[in-house]
């Protein structure tokens, strides 16, 4: 699976969805490499590029 959702990523990394949100929303993470908003407008991550930026 290449994209998961906002909730997913948050269960994943132990970071809440209102700390994504936030690091979205500062622009920590760059919209279409680490996320991406779905036709249904739901926040996708994209899991290999999200597991880089967490490394850094």
């Amino acid at each position: 699976m290449e994209w998961i959702t906002i909730q997913r990523a948050a269960a994943l990394t132990g970071y809440s969805v209102n700390a994504l949100r936030h690091k979205i929303n500062r622009g920590q993470l760059i919209e279409e490499e680490h996320w991406r908003k779905a036709r249904d407008g739901r926040i996708l991550f994209h899991v290999a590029n999200f597991n880089n930026w967490l490394k850094q």
